[in-house]
Order: C-alpha cells, then sequence, then structure tokens
C-alpha cells in the first residue's frame, strides 16, 4: 500500500531556547500569556492582587506589634495594652492567613483554567492539522508537551505570581517600615540587593538550559515509550525486550542528567540568598549595637527594625527563586506555542464554495486528468494520471506494491494537494471548494480499522453524527456486526478499550463498514476493506457492501478477487502511471501487466477465496 502520509521524519525537534537573559522573545511569551489567557479573567486577577495587597500590608505590623509589647507591657507595664496587643495579633494573623488563602485558592484556581485552555488550543491546532503536518511530530513527543509542558508552565503560574505579587509588595512594606524605623540601618540592607541579583542572574541562566533541555529529553522518551507501546507484538516475536529496555534507559538518563542539573539550580538560590542575608543581619546588629551604646537607638525599635528585616529575608529568598521560575515557565510556554501556531497547509481557497451533489445514481462522477503528484520532490507517486469514474459506478485500482493506489484516495479526499492537474466531482474542482463538503460526500473504509474508546454506538454513529439509535442498529445490521454487538458486556454501550483490542480484527472492521453505512455518502472508498475478515464474515460484509454501493460511485484498492471480477472498470496502475483499464475480461484479453498478475497471482484460486497479495499493498 501507499504510504498515507509523506515519507517525513517522524520527530521535528523543537528550536532550543537560547540560555542567558531574558530576551525579547520572553517578554513576547509573557505578554501572550496575560493577554490571551488571562486578560479575560480580569475579575479573579483583581480578587487575587487584592488578597495579595492585603497578605503584604498585614506582615509589617507583626514587627510592629512585638516592639509595642516590648515598650508598652516590659517597659511602662501598661495592662490595657496587655489587653488590646494580643487581640490585635490575633486579628492581624487571621486577616493575614484568609488573605493568604485566597490567593492561593484563586491563582491555582486560574493556573489550572490557563493550562486547560492552552491544551485545547494545542489538539484544536494539531487536529486541524494536515495528514503531512501531523506525521513530522511524534505523537509521542506531543503528549509530553500536552502534559509535561503545560505542568511545568501551571507551576510557574502557581508559584511565580504569588511570588512576585505577594512577595514583593510584603518587602516593600518590611523595607518603608525600616526605612521609617531607622533609614541609617536600612541602607546597610542594600548591600544585600546586587549579591542576590548576580547570583539569581547566573543560577537562572543555568536553569534555563537544563529545563529545556529536560523537556526535550521528556519527548524523547515519551516518543520511546509510544513506540514500544505500539510495536509491542514485534518486540515480543523478535525478542527486543533487552533492546527496548536499553533505549528506554538511554532516554531516562538522559533526562535525568538535565533534570538533575535544574534541581541543583533551584536549590542553590535559596541557601545563597539566606547566606548573604546572614551577613546583612550580622552588619546590622553590629551597626544597631553601636547606635545604641551611644543612645541613638533604642530597644523597642531595635527589636521592631530586626524583627522587620526577618520577615524580610523570607521575601528576599522567595523572589530570589522567581528567575528560575519565570524561565522554566517561558521555556515551556515558548514549546506550547510553538505547537498552537502550526498552521495546515492544506485550507479551504478564499471564496470556495459547497460542493454540490446531485441525487443518487446521478451524483458523485469523478474524473482526475493529468494529475502529478509526490510525497518527495524526487520521487514522483503519480505522473499523468487520468481517470473517468462515471456516477454509480464501481471501479477497482490494481497494481503492485507502490503503484499509487492509495495517493489517489489521499488525493480525493484532499489530504494533500496535486502538483499539477485536476480533480473534479460531478463536474467541480475539488480545490474550489470547502473540505468540509467534499469529505461530507465521501465515505472511507480502511484495511486498518480505526476505532477510538468510546461505545461501539457511538464508533458507528461517528458517520453521521446525532443519529438514531435505530439507524445505528440498522447499519450495524446490514454490515453483519448486530449480533455479535449484542453479545457483548453492555451490547451497543460497550466501550472498545485503547485501539479497540478486546475485539477482533474482522468484528473491528466490521464496525467501521458500519460506520460508513451510516455515512451513506455518494462516494464509497474501500481500501481493501474486507481483507481482515474471514470467509464467513467476508461472504456476510460483501454481501452488505454490495447493498451499501448500489447507486454509490465505488472505488475499490482490489485486495480479494472478488472484489475485481464485478467491476465495472479496472485501472491497473504501475509506477505511478495508469498502464492499463478496462473490464477484467478485456484486461485478460489483452495480455498486458493485468494478465500478468493475474496468471501470476490469481490463477488456480477459487471464487471469492482467492486473494492478490500484489494489491494489498497500495
Amino acid at each position: 500500500m501507499d504510504s498515507v502520509a509523506r515519507n517525513l521524519p517522524t520527530n521535528t525537534p523543537s528550536k532550543p531556547l537560547r540560555p542567558g537573559a531574558m530576551h525579547l522573545s520572553d517578554l513576547r511569551i509573557l505578554a501572550r500569556l496575560a493577554r490571551d489567557y488571562l486578560g479575560h479573567r480580569k475579575a479573579g486577577l483583581a480578587a487575587a492582587i487584592l488578597c495579595m495587597l492585603v497578605a503584604a500590608l498585614m506582615t509589617p505590623l507583626i514587627p510592629a506589634l512585638i516592639g509595642l509589647v516590648e515598650r508598652d507591657i516590659f517597659e511602662q507595664k501598661n495592662v490595657r495594652m496587655l489587653e488590646l496587643l494580643p487581640l490585635a495579633a490575633i486579628v492581624v494573623v487571621t486577616i493575614r492567613a484568609f488573605a493568604s488563602f485566597g490567593q492561593e485558592a484563586i491563582l491555582t484556581g486560574l493556573a489550572e483554567k490557563v493550562v486547560s485552555d492552552l491544551q485545547r488550543d494545542m489538539f484544536r491546532s494539531q487536529i486541524r492539522l494536515d495528514i503531512a503536518s501531523l506525521n513530522a511530530m511524534h505523537s509521542g513527543e506531543l503528549v509530553s508537551k500536552f502534559l509535561y509542558d503545560a505542568a511545568l508552565l501551571r507551576g510557574s503560574i502557581t508559584r511565580g505570581v504569588p511570588t512576585l505579587g505577594t512577595q514583593l509588595l510584603t518587602l516593600l512594606a518590611l523595607v518603608a517600615e525600616m526605612i521609617y524605623m531607622d533609614w541609617q540601618l536600612s541602607l546597610i540592607s542594600v548591600v544585600l540587593l546586587p549579591p542576590v541579583a548576580w547570583v539569581t542572574g547566573t543560577l537562572g541562566r543555568s536553569l534555563k538550559k537544563s529545563s529545556t533541555r529536560s523537556m526535550e529529553e521528556t519527548g524523547s522518551l515519551a516518543r520511546s515509550l509510544s513506540e514500544a507501546l505500539a510495536g509491542r507484538r514485534i518486540i515480543k516475536a523478535y525478542n527486543l525486550e533487552a533492546h527496548a529496555t536499553e533505549i528506554a534507559d538511554m532516554r531516562v538518563r538522559e533526562r535525568l542528567k538535565y533534570i538533575l542539573r535544574a534541581v541543583r539550580s533551584r536549590a542553590a538560590a535559596v541557601p545563597a540568598t539566606d547566606l548573604i542575608g546572614g551577613l546583612a543581619v550580622a552588619f546590622t546588629i553590629a551597626f544597631a549595637g553601636y547606635q545604641s551604646l551611644h543612645g541613638q537607638l533604642t530597644k523597642a525599635e531595635f527589636i521592631t527594625f530586626v524583627g522587620a528585616m526577618l520577615l524580610a529575608q523570607q521575601p528576599v529568598r522567595m523572589l530570589s527563586q522567581f528567575w528560575t521560575i519565570l524561565t522554566e515557565g517561558t521555556a515551556a510556554a515558548n514549546r506550547i506555542f510553538a505547537v498552537i501556531d502550526q498552521k495546515p497547509e492544506i485550507v479551504d481557497r478564499p471564496g470556495a464554495d459547497t460542493l454540490i451533489i446531485a441525487p443518487p445514481p446521478k451524483s458523485g462522477a469523478v474524473r482526475f486528468e493529468s494529475v502529478d503528484f509526490s510525497y518527495n520532490a524526487d520521487i514522483p507517486a503519480l505522473e499523468g494520471v487520468t481517470l473517468d469514474i462515471p456516477a454509480g459506478k464501481k471501479i477497482a485500482l490494481v497494481g503492485p506494491s507502490g503503484a499509487g493506489k492509495s495517493t489517489i484516495f489521499n488525493l480525493l479526499l484532499r489530504f494533500y494537494d496535486c502538483d499539477s492537474g485536476t480533480i473534479v466531482i460531478d463536474g467541480q474542482d475539488i480545490s474550489g471548494i470547502t473540505l468540509v463538503s467534499l469529505r461530507s460526500a465521501i465515505a472511507l473504509v480502511t484495511q486498518e480499522s480505526i476505532l477510538f474508546d468510546e461505545s461501539v454506538a457511538d464508533n458507528i454513529a461517528l458517520g453521521r453524527p446525532g443519529a438514531r439509535r435505530e439507524d445505528i442498529v440498522e447499519a450495524a445490521r446490514n454490515a453483519a456486526a448486530d449480533s455479535f454487538i449484542r453479545e457483548l458486556p453492555e451490547g451497543y454501550d460497550t466501550r472498545v478499550g485503547e485501539g479497540a483490542l478486546t475485539l477482533s480484527g474482522g468484528q473491528r472492521q466490521r464496525i467501521a463498514i458500519a460506520r460508513a453505512m451510516l455515512r451513506n455518502a455518494p462516494i464509497l472508498l474501500l481500501d481493501e476493506a474486507t481483507s481482515a475478515l474471514d470467509l464467513e464474515s467476508e461472504r456476510q460484509v460483501q454481501e452488505a457492501l454490495a447493498r451499501l454501493m448500489k447507486g454509490k460511485t465505488t472505488i475499490v484498492i482490489a485486495h480479494r478477487l472478488s472484489t475485481v471480477l464485478d467491476a465495472d472498470r479496472i485501472y491497473v496502475l504501475d509506477r505511478g502511471r495508469v498502464a492499463e483499464f478496462g473490464t477484467h475480461a478485456e484486461l485478460l484479453a489483452r495480455k498486458g501487466l493485468y494478465a500478468r498478475l493475474y496468471q501470476h497471482d490469481f490463477q488456480g484460486q477459487s471464487g471469492a477465496q482467492a486473494t492478490m497479495p500484489v494489491a494489498a499493498s497500495a
């Protein structure tokens, strides 16, 4: 069978982010997050900011209350203050606790909503891509970005916004209190800022590089796991467990190496800040002691100042981590937006019309006129192909592997656009009609039946969303699927599971055929639709397909001999060209490629049991 997709690499690595200081692109990412994903949540943001402000303003009152306790109770022995100050302390810490709770709850909720919106937009972007673009990204890498990168961004929002908001406001309030108490002592604290800035900048550069590489290695690990699970039968059959394990181990080690580097960078931020802060506290105590000895500072003022300074260590410590949090978040957001911003190449052209189909059997005439196409520029898949498929007729495509049979299906469905030539349906060029109307007029049944992890009824109903239950059952009955469906644990409501592996290949195929029957489109594409069935199931399905094909334009990629014999016309393809065409008898009499294929693969086989291996792969 021709590859349904272009021969593109299975993975397109993400463009690495440049480590270093924040770039203009990082600011654009943050602005986009704020504009597109937080801008319509102004009420929640305002409530969170209010909670941050309240929590920040309550913090400086704690050292102030301690200073008042020392002055009014321990020095002045004021009994009235013994009643008021404890009550004031309770009020302050209670308000601060509720404000902190409100901030945490609101911001966490906002972060979850933002991440959900990003995941929704990632999925919408990917599911709308054309086949070639989808094949350019490995599914494991997409899952990694969808889950791991989104989780990193969620953490950056829930940790970064409070750090920048509450901690910065708290620090400013405490610094204001310190300046009010003693501006000379406050100047000593200024020496803290340049070293902290240098430490956070250095660690931020290291963390950005490590975080980006760890995200890339997470994608590689996800690819390895996805491939191992998808290829589990081959792994078992060829005793490849050790090989698969070795690859997974290598990916795990590489990922762990960069994660540990990021962990060390994050872990170093707080101790380094604490060390610098401790030195500042030591100098402050020394200078305060000097002032106290010379009568320039009272004990209450000293206690209040040192209390504020010690409390300020926490916001300084948290702010030292802000850069590391921000770099992780921007790196994750950059990869997420790279997915969201992908655009499909196959789209409706400006002013595209809706495909107009006449009632059967006069509808669905298809014509390929001198069509050229290649998946790769240097390897043509079709060259000058002209096909004339009358409405309501059955046409068979046969030929050796790689002849171009499935490529014809791909172009008719506009999974790709032809390089030159035209394809028309009922006289309408498909390049000028909408994709929705084009694909609504076509039903496809492939050799590999695809079912989704939904109920049997839901899988059939995908052929015509909103279909009535009785129509679903009728389609299943016509596809010879009703009897085995009713024997399932929950009948039509049974979930088929991942890959529908609980069903046999023949059962999966009959459900897929029922889906096509329910669609009842004027054009039917059968890509070896009965190849997975046993002889009895094939007989039942062939009868159902005969009813389905009545009055419809049907194009069949031949696998069973029975699908060739009764075709109104057979097109024989070879190396992307139409080698010959005609009825079965005409082609045998011509003694060309078809006759040679028949002599080689059909002779000696009988009726519907005969197969055509050379046509099994288009």
